[in-house]
């Protein structure tokens, strides 16, 4: 209501019924998830493995609906979860304590701490929030949709039209769990700021940029940032051309302002991004390799990946069989019904399909890795390290649009006999993909069928477009009731075609009690890990527990380099332990595993719980956050210190400090360290308090990820931190009783929350000033 209430009174009018149809439009697909108080979720992913899957007959999960969307739950309801636990106890929601013994969680992006549907979702159960969120993405979707094609001066049909054609296109429904989906929404608001900065350059129309941006930003994927910014860059392009040699200068000015007045109000996100990013083993891997690999594809194979355009599930579905490999991602496929709409906008006299043309095209390209416009994408900054066919939702959203104007174009003009041969035409080309894919079907492993029920989803509406279009043409039937039966028929194939992606689970299914955690506690320096496929990350999050493992989009470099010390890296996956006695987890903080009912405890090690949900054991070498090793070795070279770290098998007694030797030691070896004692007087999971008794100089060494950010004061004053087994926290005191805290506050953070707050005051002077008076 106050999105629709803020679009009527600040963006353009919208009558009641058309406010009405927008808001319910989520209900297409999220209804039974909103009407129950259910899980709009692939919670079923969850329970695969133990110990949920003891539960999962009881909470109807024991069949998993589309497997490909597994980072929903190994990434993106964890990272909710860690933004709620932060905001609940009253911290800044800086520092992600549970997925892979710590890791920033404002700078990774993806946690969308800043977007207004996770401030909202925050009011209810995180369950039902999430449900709200999957709801407010379409819902954004179809109303930024419609206002931009309300304002190229479509019909409100028309813009519905192509508003419900953007909100349910694979693409949206596939990234709808992800902060793809949400980042992409926005888009056509952007366009129409661009648009009103090219024909009104008023101060209104930079707000309206700006908030579009905004939007997209905080949405946490700045990949997708950057496409949307590609994309309307080119419609701005084409804006300008309309406007004339006079009048482009202007509305470019305030493009930059508004670009400039975007980054300053998020440089609190950015600037911790900028921070963390080089140190994170993605970036590594993208900058080295990634950056210098072919993104382009031969045109036999472009074409192959094309053909998702017109039939997606032509190389299988996630979850109804096989899917061939390459084919996972979504294509611009948003119902085939829009096809011929579409045609009817590329012959119509508007000059708005010149640009939609443009992004179409640029769409469909990259996403199929065509040969000399990926390779010109990929070789600019920036899209050099990009996963660049994801820019498909241009093509998704050009269709959605052109469709509307097609629409239009029959309301104004007429054309319903194009129409029904565009829809003819249309369900032919359908036919003859279908043929070309049959040989396949056996290796897809399709249900019994499926292949041709989906077949039917594609046919059967354009064959009734193309009857009822005759019917209109021959009868002369008015077009307003045309349209709406059009759209109604475009409603029908997109549920029906998207109506079990995501299913919905009651919200009991979310994460229940498990009794085999009853006696790990939540609040005290320890780790917890499991063992093998046990209680897959990052499902520790969501019950408050910090997890070594994890399956992140941005994972400390020197970390993962310690990953064969201690586990096992699994690509695209989470670093599974499958041996819970290595020394390095000790050194970890692991004092808790969980493992499966008939796993053989290591000898000595003590079991807490036993019974249908496994095994809790605890380790009896585990060393606490913060301790004193008893000697030391010493080397600046990262290979050297992992290597050494190789040959340590009791961590209490040795460590190394990525510092040369000190001077005048004797040289090679492991080194005395001075005596002392610690202890964790008080632990947040931002700040820790220590409480040291040193008898000599020593080094206090932590099992604390050194990303930056983590400042340290000994006895009220700075002090210097230094790199100890290679991925993680240390410190020198002198002798003496000292106290240390230990706190994580970025300096991105720091410097980022006094730009945007800065910019914030300014953008509200802009705004709030009253207009110059004009003296004739």
């Amino acid at each position: 209501a106050a999105s629709l209430w803020l679009a009527r009174r600040y963006v353009s009018e919208i009558r009641l019924r058309a406010a009405l149809f927008i808001a319910l439009g989520p209900f297409l697909l999220v209804g039974k998830a909103l009407l129950t108080g259910g899980l709009y979720a692939p919670i079923d992913i969850t329970y695969q493995g133990p110990p949920l899957s003891l539960q999962a007959t009881s909470m109807g999960t024991q069949v998993t609906r589309t497997p490909l969307l597994g980072d929903v739950v190994h990434q993106e309801i964890p990272w909710r979860k860690a933004v709620r636990e932060a905001f609940k106890n009253g911290r800044l929601p800086l520092w992600n304590r549970f997925v892979l013994g710590g890791e920033p969680l404002l700078a990774v992006q993806q946690p969308a701490v800043l977007h207004p549907a996770t401030w909202i979702g925050s009011l209810l159960p995180l369950s039902q929030a999430w449900t709200f969120e999957m709801a407010f993405r379409y819902f954004l979707a179809l109303l930024c949709a419609f206002l931009f094609l309300r304002e190229i001066g479509c019909g409100e049909l028309a813009a519905l039209l192509g508003g419900v054609a953007w909100a349910f296109c694979d693409y949206m429904v596939f990234y709808a769990g992800y902060p793809l989906s949400p980042a992409a929404a926005p888009f056509p608001l952007l366009l129409l700021g661009l648009r009103r900065l090219a024909t009104q350059g008023n101060r209104r129309a930079v707000c309206l940029t700006v908030v579009a941006l905004l939007l997209i930003l905080t949405s946490g994927h700045p990949e997708t940032l950057l496409h949307a910014v590609a994309g309307a860059g080119i419609y701005f392009l084409f804006e300008l051309g309309f406007a004339g040699p006079g009048g482009r200068l202007k509305p470019l000015r305030l493009a930059l302002l508004a670009g400039a007045l975007t980054l300053a109000l998020s440089a609190v996100l950015l600037l911790p991004l900028l921070e963390a990013l080089p140190h994170t083993n993605e970036q590594s891997y993208r900058s080295a390799v990634f950056k210098h690999e072919t993104k382009s594809m031969p045109v036999r194979e472009s074409l192959r990946h094309a053909t998702q355009n017109v039939m997606p599930y032509a190389y299988g579905v996630s979850g109804k069989g096989e899917a061939l490999a390459g084919f996972s991602e979504p294509s611009g496929y948003a119902g085939s019904i829009l096809w011929p709409l579409a045609l009817l906008g590329l012959l119509s006299r508007r000059r708005e399909k010149w640009p939609l043309l443009a992004l179409g095209f640029l769409g469909l390209a990259v996403g199929a890795g065509l040969r000399g416009v990926t390779d010109a994408v990929s070789a600019l900054p920036l899209f050099d390290i990009g996963l660049n066919q994801r820019m498909i939702f241009l093509a998704a959203f050009a269709l959605a649009a052109l469709a509307a104007l097609g629409l239009e174009r029959l309301r104004q003009e007429g054309g319903w006999g194009l129409l029904a041969g565009g829809a003819l035409l249309s369900a032919a080309i359908v036919f003859g993909v279908a043929l070309r894919s049959r040989h396949r079907l056996p290796s897809l492993h399709m249900p019994p069928g499926y292949f041709e029920g989906r077949l039917l989803l594609q046919v059967v509406p354009l064959a009734l477009a193309a009857l009822l279009a005759l019917a209109w043409v021959w009868r002369k039937k008015p077009a307003p009731l045309g349209a709406g039966v059009l759209l109604l028929l475009l409603l029908a194939q997109r549920g029906l075609e998207e109506r079990d992606y995501y299913p919905t689970y009651p919200s009991r299914a979310f994460y229940p009690p498990l009794r085999s955690l009853e006696q790990v506690p939540r609040r005290e320096p320890w780790r917890m890990a499991a063992v093998g496929f046990t209680f897959i990350p990052n499902i520790a999050a969501l019950y408050e527990i910090e997890d070594v493992r994890g399956y992140e989009a941005m994972t400390f470099l020197p970390y993962f380099e310690t990953y064969p010390l201690w586990c096992v890296h699994q690509p695209v996956w989470f670093n599974r332990v499958d041996d819970p006695t290595k020394p390095f987890l000790s050194f970890l903080n692991v004092r808790y595993f969980l493992a499966g009912r008939r796993y053989s405890p290591p000898p000595g090690w003590k079991v807490l719980f036993q019974g249908d949900e496994g095994l809790l054991l605890e380790n009896p070498r585990v060393l606490p956050r913060a301790f004193v090793p008893r000697s030391l070795g010493y080397s600046v070279d990262g290979g050297q210190r992992v290597a050494l770290m190789r040959s340590i098998e009791d961590f209490a007694e040795h460590g190394v400090v990525g510092e040369p030797a000190p001077s005048g030691s004797p040289g090679g070896g492991w080194q005395k360290n001075g005596s002392a004692s610690v202890s964790i007087s008080s632990y947040l999971p931002q700040r820790m308090t220590l409480e040291i008794e040193a008898e000599a100089p020593a080094l206090i060494a932590t099992s604390v990820t050194a990303w930056p950010g983590w400042k340290l004061t000994v006895d009220g004053g700075k002090s210097a931190l230094v790199s100890y087994n290679h991925a993680f926290l240390a410190f020198r005191v002198p002798p003496g009783r000292h106290a240390a805290v230990l706190r994580y506050l970025p300096d991105g953070f720091v410097l980022g929350a006094a730009v945007s707050t800065a910019a914030l005051l300014l953008s509200l002077f802009l705004v709030l000033r009253p207009p110059r008076r004009v003296v004739a």
